[in-house]
């Protein structure tokens, strides 16, 4: 696979989330973790778009839907 190199300046939310991330995933490092983030994204965003719900099981066995701003469902 080609890589591309990308410049982006992120604030220090963002920073600590990809901080967070990387130790989460398993990440070798930041940008690996942008990359599977994106991924992850990619692959619930279609989900949804193709009718799905992002479901989250509780600890107490119920499940909420949970909603992302931005996406209803449909195609865009």
């Amino acid at each position: 696979m080609k890589l591309r190199k990308v410049t982006m300046n992120l604030t220090e939310r963002d920073v600590a989330n990809t901080e967070y991330l990387t130790t989460r995933l398993n990440s070798r490092n930041k940008a690996s973790t942008v990359s599977s983030a994106l991924a992850i994204t990619e692959g619930i965003t279609r989900k949804i778009e193709d009718g799905g719900e992002l479901l989250i099981k509780k600890k107490d066995g119920s499940t909420e839907t949970l909603v992302i701003a931005g996406l209803n469902g449909a195609n865009t």
